[in-house]
């Protein structure tokens, strides 16, 4: 049973039957937060009445205090976020946010080798030792190193033991287990104080799972609702998430040797700011990104970095 603070039982605040009990019971829906980031159809699909979810969901927005309202510019112009710096000099610099700021949806791409797994490495300690909240490491490629976050912590004056026991690595075996963890385990996590989600990378398990043409539209339809899952993440808890991404050739002839995201427009229109990320000389430490997409920054930035055996500089 789950429960609210002084041990309420979130849901006999929402003053619920005993079916409709059963049935966000069987939906695996583990508190108002988590109610919150369902849709009525969802909800529907499940097997409550619609009219029963619509009240669901519009007593849990007003216990949680999040009923709908229309938000001044000018307030928006004031809004204070949490920033996550990221260790690397010139992008805590040159960024709108002088970092990462929680509530957005990063994506960093590039081909293997450019840095990306270390970036995401780094970014999971940052988040503990400035006191951001824990992280969620999801590894989709088996690529997780805690001899890497050891040495991070280290870096940053973190204690390295705190600082791997506030990471929780998950590794998905296939994309409906990815799918299920990211919205059914995932909520609790951030209910518990985990504030950072890495996704490492996002489009792995799809592009290994929905091979040929024929299984692309599935494919894109599977990662957008995912993707959606992780935008609700966003706004009910405040997480910052961050996604590294695989690249693909741009099939244009007069394009030959540029590389784009994977995942297409499903990707490129859900996350809030996109870096590319190069190594041009594998034998070399040094890299540069720059801002694929990114509100408030030119395309024509670029960010130089270094890679080291304790992270990204």
């Amino acid at each position: 049973m789950s429960k609210r603070k002084g041990g309420e039982d979130w849901l006999e605040v929402l003053e619920v039957g005993p079916s409709t009990r059963r049935r966000l019971e069987e939906l695996g829906v583990t508190s108002l937060e988590h109610l919150l980031e369902f849709t009525v159809d969802e909800l529907v699909d499940a097997g409550i009445e619609p009219s029963t979810a619509e009240r669901l969901l519009a007593k849990a927005r007003e216990l949680v205090g999040r009923k709908p309202r229309a938000v001044k510019a000018s307030e928006l112009l004031k809004a204070q976020y949490k920033v996550v710096k990221t260790g690397v000099a010139e992008f805590d610099e040159k960024t709108p946010w002088g970092g990462l700021r929680e509530a957005f949806i990063y994506e960093f791409a590039g081909e293997f080798g450019a840095g990306k797994s270390m970036l995401a490495h780094q970014l999971s300690a940052k988040s503990i030792i400035e006191g951001f909240g824990d992280v969620v490491y999801i590894d989709t490629e088996g690529a997780f190193n805690a001899g890497l976050v050891e040495r991070m912590a280290k870096r940053f004056g973190g204690d390295p033991s705190q600082v791997l026991d506030r990471v929780s690595v998950y590794v998905p075996d296939n994309v409906s287990a990815l799918e299920a963890f990211v919205k059914y385990e995932l909520p609790k996590h951030l209910k518990e104080g985990a504030r950072t989600i890495v996704v490492d990378t996002i489009t792995a398990l799809y592009r290994a799972e929905f091979v040929g043409r024929e299984s692309l539209a599935e494919r894109q339809q599977r990662l957008h609702y995912l993707i959606d899952w992780f935008r609700r993440h966003a706004r009910v808890f405040n997480a910052l998430v961050v996604f590294t991404n695989q690249v693909m050739d741009v099939p244009e002839a007069f394009l030959s040797g540029l590389k784009r995201p994977a995942g297409g427009n499903v990707l490129a229109h859900a996350v809030n700011a996109r870096f590319m990320m190069a190594r041009p000389s594998k034998q070399k430490d040094e890299g540069y990104m720059w801002p694929l997409d990114v509100p408030g920054m030119a395309p024509d930035v670029k960010i130089q970095y270094r890679l080291a055996d304790d992270g990204v500089y």
